[in-house]
């Protein structure tokens, strides 16, 4: 019992690289817009900036949402 206690720093290195590769694999895929999600995020976000845009020029120009 006492054997599977004991650190395995091949097992932790190896262990630390997959999760590294995996993190940056999800990375890209968010941001390659070819691809379902990286689509919507990028869909999504250009919809808030857009949005929070036309949001700013209303307020300034003083008409109000819905108007």
């Amino acid at each position: 019992m006492a054997d599977q206690d004991r650190l395995d720093p091949q097992f932790d290195a190896m262990t630390a690289r997959l999760l590294r590769r995996e993190a940056l694999r999800r990375a890209a895929e968010e941001l390659n817009t070819t691809s379902g999600p990286g689509l919507e995020s990028v869909l999504t976000r250009i919809s808030a900036e857009v949005t929070a845009e036309a949001n700013a020029r209303l307020e300034r120009t003083g008409h109000k949402k819905g108007e």
